[in-house]
């Protein structure tokens, strides 16, 4: 074989389709990751006693518990092995509860006693001197006289800062490894499927990690429905281009067509918010996919329940006739556990109810992207500044941007208001989205080969680990696809026809 064939099929094995300019996030769950685990077999592990280790002694001396010789020697270790992989740790756990505290009653007060011993022994060393500055609400408020003493131990002087949405931070201990996507391979395709797919990869000092995702071009949900003893297909809801409607939620996207990227979401029953409503496979309009080395991935969905501490609540509003809300979400008591109140209200006679369902749009898109003041005079900064409020990750080092579903566009039948079953009146928050400058229909009618002129867009894609380590990880960036790959490994085209008549099952409106 000769050497420029060679190089021709390698070259085909490993395509450059794309370029891609972005940046990434990783999460590590301190005491769970995959990788972190890995990492940890590799380095020598410092071996020493602590001079007090049982903490279910009746003589703990927390004075002593990081001043030990023990603990200085993991935390120069654990300072090395940071600086060896660029990680940042940070842990924002209360410790209030078991096996770290307990409330007590001290002097007829409740008072919360934690064990210095179990803290110490879950803490990433060196963590304990940074843990009220970071993670106290008490160190970043204006207020001189009420900052932190110091002692993490200290009951009464810390206030831990907690997310409304990206709520896990304070479950555990994290890594933070983020910095410029710099791929090494930039896949695009159509699938078998018809749909458009790119995957992008990288390498990293855990190892190589691929993430990407895959949209249907002409995404538009279709039902067969019997019309005047005829059976006749038409978009699903009687709605109209869904597309269209998601790209006309913000300004900023005219021009581009928004993909949800809303693979796995589900609606919750306001009626009944034990019961989940699972979206049928045609509502899918797209997915995302990634491993970060040894840690695999669930992408997260679409929300369309406000997920708190002490219950849902469904992101959905009834209306009545005229578009005045009758029920749902923060109406007439809602249910009880939403997190999100409606912002910039009460002003020039403003009402501070929900009013409407465009109200309550602008109540999601004021909580989630523009911050503001409640009716009480409570300042609220954006959600999606939550990863550099309390996740250590600024805006400039990774734009988090989620993205409200806007539903207004659809047509609401007569009396039809309050009933909640399909998209009328609901709405979404969204962390995963592709953009296009492109029309559906020019994307839908993209094929493989060399693109006349590059496809441009951008996205964003968030991650969970799939082994539940409680891992996290994040990619956004802008993108221009130049060339078109065909899918040789996707299922048989034809196969749903084939299905058909194998299983006489007869074609809408035939």
């Amino acid at each position: 074989m000769s050497l420029p064939l060679v190089l021709a099929l390698l070259g085909g094995c490993d395509p450059h389709d794309a370029t891609f300019k972005g940046t990434y996030a990783m999460y590590f769950a301190a005491g769970t990751s995959s990788n972190i685990q890995r990492l940890r077999r590799d380095e020598t592990s410092v071996q020493c006693e602590y001079d007090q280790n049982d903490p279910l002694a009746d003589d703990i001396d927390a004075k002593q518990v990081y001043s030990d010789a023990c603990w200085a020697e993991k935390t120069a270790a654990e300072e090395e092995f940071q600086k060896a992989y660029d990680l940042t740790p940070f842990d924002c756990r209360s410790f209030a509860s078991a096996p770290y505290g307990a409330v007590e009653k001290i002097d007829g007060e409740d008072v919360v006693v934690r064990n210095e011993i179990r803290i110490r022994d879950a803490l990433v060393p060196g963590w304990e001197t940074q843990y009220e500055d970071f993670c106290c609400v008490e160190a970043h408020d204006d207020d001189p006289d009420n900052d932190p003493d110091g002692d993490m131990f200290t009951h009464d002087d810390c206030t831990v800062q907690q997310a409304r949405y990206l709520n896990f931070f304070d479950d555990k201990a994290f890594y933070l490894n983020h910095g410029d996507v710099v791929t090494w391979r930039e896949e695009a395709l159509i699938t078998s499927e018809g749909d458009l797919q790119l995957t992008l990869h990288m390498d990293t000092k855990f190892g190589d990690v691929r993430f990407g995702w895959v949209i249907k071009p002409a995404f538009q949900p279709t039902e067969c429905v019997d019309i005047d003893g005829v059976s006749t297909e038409r978009n699903l809801f009687d709605d109209g281009n869904w597309i269209d409607g998601w790209s006309s939620s913000y300004e900023e996207d005219a021009g581009y067509s928004v993909y949800m990227l809303n693979a796995g979401a589900t609606q919750v029953n306001p009626s009944n918010t034990g019961d989940y409503w699972y979206f049928d496979r045609t509502w899918l309009a797209g997915a995302s996919f990634s491993r970060f080395g040894d840690e695999d991935a669930y992408q997260y969905t679409s929300d369309y329940a406000d997920y708190s501490t002490s219950g849902q609540a469904p992101l959905w509003v009834g209306v009545d006739d005229d578009g005045n809300t009758v029920s749902g979400y923060g109406v007439n008591g809602g249910y009880g556990s939403e997190q999100y109140p409606e912002l910039n209200c009460g002003k020039d006679g403003d009402s501070c109810n929900t009013r409407d369902y465009p109200d309550f749009v602008q109540l999601l898109k004021d909580n989630f992207n523009n911050g503001g003041v409640d009716n009480d005079d409570v300042a609220y900064t954006p959600a999606q500044d939550e990863l550099a409020n309390y996740a250590g990750l600024s805006r400039d080092d990774l734009p988090f941007t989620v993205k409200i579903e806007d539903n207004s566009w659809r047509t609401t039948a007569a009396g039809d208001g309050a009933n909640a079953e399909g998209f009328d009146n609901w709405s979404s928050i969204n962390p995963g989205w592709v953009r296009l400058k492109a029309t559906r229909d020019e994307i839908d009618a993209l094929e493989p080969g060399t693109l006349d002129a590059p496809l441009v867009g951008d996205f964003q894609v968030m991650f969970y680990s799939n082994d539940s380590s409680g891992s996290v990880w994040l990619m956004n960036g802008g993108f221009e696809i130049n060339k078109i790959g065909e899918d040789v490994w996707g299922a048989e085209t034809g196969l749903d026809e084939e299905k058909r008549l194998e299983n006489a099952t007869a074609e809408c409106g035939g």
